[in-house]
């Protein structure tokens, strides 16, 4: 059936809203057990593939390919998400992530850990945290409906959890690499997916008027990209989103800063937290400050707070290098919660799945990108220093187009409420 094309002023029919705000208690709770595992992840996998091929390179390189085969997943789970719902998609990809990743510690046990048994369990995680990734940013919108105060409000608590659970995600690992080491960090990860699994089952379910239009089979990912293409609203939304997913590069810069600049791979954790510390006070700042049709300024803000991290590397010390990593993320979380409620907002009924799954896929095919440009700057042999020169002057390349970017939404979003 053919779409209607939607126009940026008109006003779509909204879900009933509840009565009281949405409950996201277990929701919550869930992401902030994940994201304590995902954050130990993002540090573990660089770290584990440098030390199995013995090359940064190749490991940057595997980490775009890895959220290559990230945005496969996540293109794909527009019409689960739409058809099933996100909870219990939720629920599904956070469990398989935990069994894709129990793979690793099971192979180091028998004495059969090659590289290609670890990229084969990461990409194989890469692929269910493409449906995880859809699924948790579509149920906001399932759970609050369209109304821009509730969604601020759960998108802003959302991040404050996962930014929480970035912050002890790191430094779990930092301590387990201390202790233990070995292989109990990798049982650890895999644990605390399992963990997170059996937390979202306690997420409400959704009453089907709020959680599924009735053409919700009709849904996913293509009707989702038709929807963004014919909505400048949309298009601007998710385009912005794009350009400020830069966040997915702290485990990249983290690990590498660590090792090849400080010569301490330990101080991984520290990095990591600072970045997670970062975007929980950009989360409890935009709940406080923020509304979304302030995002022009945000984004401008965000651009700010990529110029330094471009140059947070240059003192060669932890302490700048940290206090960078926590500015930029200040800066881009509360970029980030502004035009994601713009989206939302806009989004029509019966294509929440879709349009989170094409947004979210176009988000991270910049990712790709990035990191396989810094696996490019360390692979070519310029040594740390000139590649973190290089990742820098990228850096601010990104955030002259933020500038950019700013302008436009200001310029767009003032015309579709004149």
């Amino acid at each position: 059936m053919a779409v209607t094309p939607a126009s940026p002023v008109v006003e779509r029919p909204r879900p009933a809203m509840p009565a009281k705000p949405a409950p996201a208690g277990a929701f919550l709770s869930g992401v902030v057990a994940y994201e304590v595992a995902n954050g130990a992840l993002h540090l573990a996998q660089p770290l584990l593939i440098a030390h199995l091929t013995g090359s940064f390179g190749k490991a940057a390189l595997f980490s775009s390919f890895d959220t290559a085969v990230h945005m496969g997943g996540t293109a794909l789970a527009g019409w689960p998400a739409d058809r099933l719902g996100s909870r219990r998609l939720l629920i599904a990809s956070t469990f398989l992530r935990g069994a894709a990743l129990g793979l690793i510690p099971a192979a180091w046990a028998a004495g059969r850990l090659t590289p290609g048994v670890a990229m084969g369990a990461y990409t194989l995680d890469a692929l269910v945290r493409g449906f995880q990734d859809t699924a948790v940013h579509a149920l906001p919108l399932e759970l609050a409906g369209h109304d821009a105060p509730s969604l601020d409000r759960i998108n802003a608590r959302y991040e404050l959890a996962f930014d929480l659970g970035a912050v002890a995600g790191p430094l779990a690992l930092g301590g387990l690499m201390a202790g233990a080491g070995g292989l109990t960090p990798h049982v650890a990860v895999a644990a605390g997916f399992a963990l997170a699994a059996g937390v979202f089952v306690a997420v409400p379910r959704t009453p089907p008027a709020r959680s599924r239009a009735a053409d919700a089979e009709k849904g996913g990912t293509l009707r989702g990209l038709l929807a963004i293409a014919r909505d400048p609203r949309l298009l601007w939304s998710a385009l912005g989103l794009a350009l400020l997913n830069l966040y997915p590069l702290r485990k990249l810069l983290s690990a590498f800063f660590a090792k090849a600049i400080l010569a301490k791979p330990a101080s991984v954790g520290a990095l990591g937290a600072a970045f997670g510390l970062g975007g929980a006070a950009g989360a409890l700042l935009y709940a406080r400050k923020g509304r979304a049709d302030a995002a022009p300024r945000w984004v401008a803000a965000g651009a700010a707070g990529v110029l330094l991290l471009a140059a947070g590397w240059l003192p060669s010390a932890l302490w700048p290098m940290a206090a960078a990593a926590f500015l930029f993320s200040l800066t881009n979380v509360g970029a980030r919660l502004a035009v994601t409620t713009r989206l939302q907002e806009a989004t029509p009924a019966g294509t929440i799945g879709g349009v989170t799954a094409a947004a979210r896929a176009g988000s991270n095919l910049v990712s790709v990108g990035l990191k396989a440009l810094v696996g490019l700057a360390f692979a070519i042999g310029a040594g740390p220093r000139g590649a973190f020169s290089a990742v820098g002057v990228g850096l601010a390349l990104i955030a002259g187009l933020q500038l950019a970017l700013a302008s436009k939404l200001s310029t767009n979003y003032a015309r579709v409420h004149s």
